[in-house]
This record gives C-alpha cells, sequence and structure tokens, in this order.
C-alpha cells in the first residue's frame, strides 16, 4: 500500500470512529432530553455470585438473567466491599467503605454510626426529583438492625427471607434460630432455639415464597408508574422518574423454593468443590469453618459436611438461583410491555459471593475469590452497548457515583466519605479503565484489608493503627492458580511490596464506632490488653452510647471459661461462663443514649450497675478456674462465645470507654458497684 493509501484508511477509520461517538453521544442526549430524567430499577439478589450462564456457569439454568446481561455491560471483574450481608448494603447505598464508616457488623446501626448519612435514594430524591421505593431485602433488616426507612419516600415493602412451608423444616412450626434473627426475635436466646432445614422443595406456587411476591408487587409498582407517567403526558406535565429498588432473598440460606427448580438440575452432573483445604501458607486468621452453615440442620454440628450433603447443598443453590431468575425475568417483560424499558436504567448487583465447599468453607464472610466476586451488570439504553463486557475491576460503591452521572445529578458529596468513582467512562467504552485494582475488607479477630487486580489479590491482616511490620500478608495468583491452593506472598516479594504500596494509599480504617483507629502505641490508654483473669476478680468499667443498644461491649474466653458484658433487646446483661454454664445477671429495663456499665464477678456474686443505680445481683458461680485461650475483645465477641449468644454478636452503638482490671480474691469492691 503506498503512503497516501494507507493515510487515505486512515483518515476513513478516525472518521467511522467519530460517526460512532457522535450517534453514541446523541443517543445518550436523547435519553436526557425529555422532560424526565431516566428511571432507574435496581435489582438487589442476596448471595448471588455469577453462578449465571451468561458469566460462563455452564451448570446455572438463567435464561432470563442471560437474557438481561445481554442488554448491556457486564463487569466480569466486580466485587462486593464486605462479604458480609449488612455492611455490603451500606456500601451500595453509601458509596463508602465499611472502612470508612465502621459500618462493619449484620447490627451496625447507619443513623447512629453517620446521622446525617445522604443515601442513593435519598440523593435520589433530592438532587432529581425521583420516586423512591424499595421492596424486599435492600437494606439488611435482622441481628438487630432494621434497616433505614429514612432512605425512601415510600414505606418498605418488607417481605421474609427466611421462609419455610413445610412443617417439617421448623421443627413443627416453631421459630428457628435465623428466623429469630431476621426477625429481630430472641437475639440473646438464639443458641436455645431449634435450627431450621438447610433446604425444603414442596410443590407450590412461585407467589407462596417472598421472592415470588416481591416480584408480583414490582411489577404492581411498574404498572402504578406508567399510569403516573401516562396521566402526566396527558395533561402536559413533567411527573418524576421512579427509583425502584426490589431485593431478592434467594439464594440465601434456606434453599426454600419450588419443587420445579429443583427437577431443573440432575444431581449427579452438579459440580463438586475442586479443592477443599485452605490455602497452604495462609494466616490462620484468614479462614472460616462453620459458621453460617452451622445454624441449619442437617448440617452436623461438628461442621462435617459429607459427599452427599455437598451435593444436596449445592443442588438447593442452584435451584435457587434458578427460581430467582424466574422472578426477575417476569419483572424485565412487565417493564418491556408497559415500555418503560428505553427510559429506564437497570442495575443487577449481587450483595457478594457464596463458598460452595471450596477451600472447605461454606456460605460467605471471608476475603477469598468466591465470597467477594459479585455478577454487576449495568442496563443504560443510549451508553451501555448490549452483550458487551470489561474486565474493569469494579467495587459495590461505585454504582452510586455511575448511576448519579448517569442520570445527570451532581456527583454525591456525603457527608459520608464517597470511596466510589463512576464507571460511566467504562459503560462507554468497556476496553477503558477508572481504576487498576478493586479495594475490599472484612474483620476477623483483626482486620483484612485487600486489594484485587486482574490477575492478583492482596490481603493485608492487621489491627487498625498497627505498624505495617505486624501484618500477616496473603497474596493469590489468579492466573496461574485460580483455586487458590496457596499463599504465594513469600514466592513474590516484588508483587507483596507494589501492592502493599497501592493498599498504603488507602486511609487506615476507622473502627466500629466510626472513629480513626488508636495507633497501637496508644492502645494501653484503653487497657485493650488481655489480662490473666484465671482465680481473680474480675471488674469491668464501660461507656457506650446507642438508641438501640444489642451486642457485645466486652467480652473474654469462649465456650468453655470467660465473661461477657452485653445487651439483650437494650437490656445491659453479664454473662460468666464456668465450666461451659453460663450464669447471668440482667437488668430488668431496656436503656439508651450514654450509658455507663459497671460489673463484677466475685466469689460470692455477680454484680452489674446501670448508670449508677443499685446493682442487680445473682449468685456467684465462682472465680474463673483457668484461663481462657481466648483473648479479650471489645465491641463484638471474636471467636468462640463467651456468653449466651452466637458470636460475634456486634455492638450496635459506639463505645466510649472500656476498661477491666483484676483482684485477688479479698480485695475491696470498686466504689461504683457498692
Amino acid at each position: 500500500m503506498t503512503p497516501l493509501g494507507f493515510f487515505s484508511v486512515l483518515s476513513r477509520t478516525v472518521l467511522l470512529m467519530a460517526a460512532v461517538n457522535w450517534m453514541a453521544l446523541q443517543a445518550e442526549a436523547q435519553l436526557h432530553s425529555g422532560k424526565t430524567r431516566p428511571n432507574v430499577l435496581m435489582i438487589l439478589v442476596d448471595d448471588l455470585k455469577p453462578a449465571i450462564g451468561a458469566y460462563g456457569d455452564s451448570t446455572a439454568i438463567t435464561p432470563n438473567l442471560n437474557q438481561l446481561t445481554q442488554r448491556g455491560l457486564r463487569f466480569d471483574l466486580a466485587f462486593c466491599n464486605q462479604a458480609v450481608c449488612a455492611p455490603s448494603r451500606f456500601t451500595l447505598m453509601l458509596g463508602s467503605h465499611s472502612t470508612s464508616t465502621g459500618l462493619y457488623g449484620l447490627g451496625s446501626q447507619l443513623r447512629e454510626m453517620i446521622p446525617d448519612a445522604v443515601t442513593m435514594p435519598q440523593f435520589f430524591a433530592k438532587e432529581g426529583g425521583y420516586r423512591t421505593e424499595s421492596l424486599g431485602k435492600v437494606f439488611h433488616i435482622g441481628h438487630g438492625n432494621q434497616g433505614d426507612p429514612e432512605s425512601f419516600a415510600v414505606p418498605h415493602f418488607t417481605e421474609k427471607v427466611i421462609e419455610y412451608l413445610d412443617p417439617a423444616s421448623t421443627n413443627g412450626g416453631q421459630l428457628t434460630r435465623e428466623e429469630a434473627y431476621f426477625t429481630n426475635q430472641k437475639l440473646g436466646e438464639i443458641r436455645t432455639l431449634p435450627r431450621g432445614a438447610a433446604f425444603e422443595s414442596p410443590d407450590v406456587r412461585d407467589d407462596e415464597y417472598a421472592d415470588g411476591r416481591v416480584a408480583h408487587e414490582t411489577i404492581r409498582r411498574l404498572q402504578l408508574a406508567a399510569d403516573r407517567l401516562k396521566e402526566a403526558k396527558a395533561g402536559e406535565e413533567s411527573a418524576a422518574p421512579f427509583f425502584i429498588a426490589a431485593g431478592f432473598a434467594r439464594p440465601h440460606l434456606p434453599f426454600s423454593v419450588p419443587r420445579r427448580y429443583w427437577d431443573l438440575y440432575d444431581p449427579s452432573l452438579l459440580p463438586m468443590p475442586e479443592y477443599e483445604q485452605l490455602p497452604v501458607n495462609a494466616p490462620a486468621v484468614a479462614g472460616k469453618r462453620g459458621g453460617e452453615i452451622n445454624n441449619y440442620a442437617p448440617v452436623p454440628a461438628d461442621g462435617f459436611i459429607d459427599e452427599a450433603l455437598k451435593r444436596k447443598l449445592i443442588h438447593g443453590y442452584y435451584a435457587s438461583v434458578s427460581f430467582v431468575d424466574a422472578q426477575i425475568g417476569l419483572v424485565i417483560r412487565e417493564l418491556d410491555r408497559l415500555g418503560l424499558a428505553e427510559d429506564t436504567i437497570i442495575v443487577l448487583w449481587g450483595d457478594h459471593g457464596f463458598h460452595l465447599g471450596d477451600l472447605g468453607i461454606w456460605t460467605k464472610h471471608t476475603n477469598y475469590e468466591q465470597a467477594n466476586r459479585i455478577p454487576l451488570v449495568f442496563v443504560a439504553p443510549g451508553v451501555t452497548q448490549p452483550g458487551t463486557s470489561t474486565n474493569q475491576p469494579a467495587e459495590s460503591v461505585d454504582v452510586f457515583p455511575t448511576l448519579a452521572e448517569l442520570c445527570q445529578l451532581p456527583s454525591p458529596a456525603g457527608p459520608q466519605p464517597i470511596d466510589g468513582v463512576s464507571l460511566v467512562p467504562v459503560l462507554r467504552d468497556p476496553s477503558l479503565r477508572v481504576r487498576n485494582h478493586a479495594f475490599h475488607a472484612y474483620p476477623h479477630r483483626t482486620l483484612g484489608r485487600a486489594i484485587r487486580t486482574e490477575r492478583f489479590r492482596l490481603v493485608e491482616w492487621k489491627t487498625p493503627g498497627a505498624a505495617s511490620e505486624t501484618a500477616e500478608i496473603e497474596l493469590y495468583d489468579y492466573q496461574l492458580d485460580p483455586h487458590e491452593t496457596r499463599n504465594h506472598a513469600d514466592e513474590k516479594p516484588d508483587v507483596v511490596a507494589r501492592l502493599r504500596k497501592v493498599l498504603a494509599a488507602y486511609p487506615e480504617a476507622v473502627d466500629r464506632d466510626g472513629r480513626p483507629a488508636i495507633p497501637a502505641n496508644q492502645a494501653n490508654r484503653l487497657n485493650l490488653g488481655t489480662p490473666t483473669i484465671a482465680e481473680q476478680i474480675i471488674s469491668i468499667e464501660a461507656v457506650v452510647a446507642a438508641q438501640n443498644p444489642n451486642g457485645v461491649v466486652v467480652a473474654q474466653g469462649g465456650r468453655e471459661q470467660g465473661y461477657s458484658v452485653h445487651f439483650v433487646d437494650g437490656r445491659p446483661t453479664f454473662d460468666v461462663r464456668v465450666g461451659g454454664k453460663v450464669s447471668r445477671v440482667q437488668s430488668g429495663n431496656s436503656v439508651s443514649g450514654t450509658i455507663r456499665l459497671s460489673a463484677e464477678l466475685n466469689a460470692s456474686q455477680l454484680l452489674l450497675v446501670v448508670n449508677g443505680a443499685s446493682a442487680e445481683t445473682c449468685s456467684s458461680p465462682g472465680l474463673i478456674s483457668m484461663q481462657p485461650k481466648d483473648g479479650l475483645s471489645v465491641g463484638l465477641d471474636e471467636l468462640s462465645a463467651a456468653g449466651e449468644y452466637e458470636a460475634p454478636n456486634a455492638f450496635t452503638g459506639k463505645i466510649l470507654k472500656v476498661s477491666v482490671s483484676t483482684a485477688a480474691p479479698g480485695a475491696r469492691v470498686p466504689e461504683s458497684l457498692k
């Protein structure tokens, strides 16, 4: 080809690219050129990892999710910011990492931590005049958490997360552990309740389960929205666009879905875990055994799951995915039938992933790939191109600023920290990159903060505020070792150094009361060391602030020996465990606001004083005879439960002061306890 011919071809190529870009910009302008902004339909799915045909899972039967994904841009490397239900949903709705807010727990209270927070739906109502509605599981409700009613203009449509239709699943209709958790009942008595079934498969209609009812109610809301838009158009007026968040519970346990969805799968063909040991050379803090799965029958108390039960649980997960796929399909078809699709941005988001026996782990609550990788799909008419995908690492916190830009709203500015970035440049051109990694974290005794690039994940485990040399490090190489069989940190020091430098650019994590972490060299100011308590009088002083206090203020020890000062439905409680048996003294009244607590174990009695009032007492079980292995923890019970509750039982307010002191028998009782 001659030079002239080359430049002629180049010129035509440039002109063609310019024309394509101009048409995309014109289409986007048309999306926003009407009297109203585009509608937003957010589809939130609990515990959904990318077990979707469109994501390459050949087992999953998900025709509706496949079609939805085909309409827009699929993010193949999207990650939640914390693999726990409540914190993950806070990150989505706030645009803030949990390490920026302190909202780490299932019972974390948004309005106690950040009273003036502006959530995504609040922002859309204020800045864009949106009518905001929520249905099903949007914010987490349960474990002492009431969600955030302030976020939406229309009262929330509440539905069940834990649901059974077969009486055999609940020992004849008894309240089960997980039902109690998710309905905020008997939170201090969970271990006394029976376990519900991990799965059931009755021959029933879809709408006999919660997700079917959420789908039908979402359809009704869309129909009402279409009617409002038609009426406004007839009167030559502008109708408020809608922002609807529809939350679906499955495939969260229990795997309770109609029989026909189980029948879609041949159990013998289901994928079984390929590697069931924790990674070689991984720090102990990173691993997990048991946990949530142990609250369901017939999982054995020792956590050992045999091959038949593994296959049944995996079967239940995929059946649940297909069930929720069908419900989402109903909603999307109605959106199309009503003629709303061309003016509606759709987001599909899973709150976190799910372990199905890989690494020997079940459910979530880790920093590993299966717990943190999520499906994330944007369908933005005029902006995204059908059937596209990207390897741009994306985070849950990115959804808020992305939707704001798509709807031509100002960039969100808090007052909470905004950690997300807009992905709109990637929606327009999937080959672009707005960052080269994703960030996530998980607290487990210490805090594990992670950086995930296209190839690597680095996890740094250390106490916030502690020196960097105290950290334990994990490094996984998904190009060479996709199943995370070993920690490669010692083998790749250069990669570790590079990624730790990226991580160091993030602010130090705040603690569970939202305050900056106390540097390690100042920790003794709060008496946070682990005291020797064997054969000692134990005295605890604490000051907390909470409107609806629940959870552990301070605990030491575990299932055999220990103590815990905690709240049960607002009632201050002091538990002492000796020889595995718990003795309890509890206030007769619920309290709120700033609360001063004093507690003591001595040889004759347990004492508990609340706000300086007279002491509540009960007979002592005797002094703790042996030093427990589990150390002292503040704000949660990090290992096995020292009290009569399910660990970690994180506190729902702010802890302003904690001290624990010991004395030999016969020492004087502190003034606060007289």
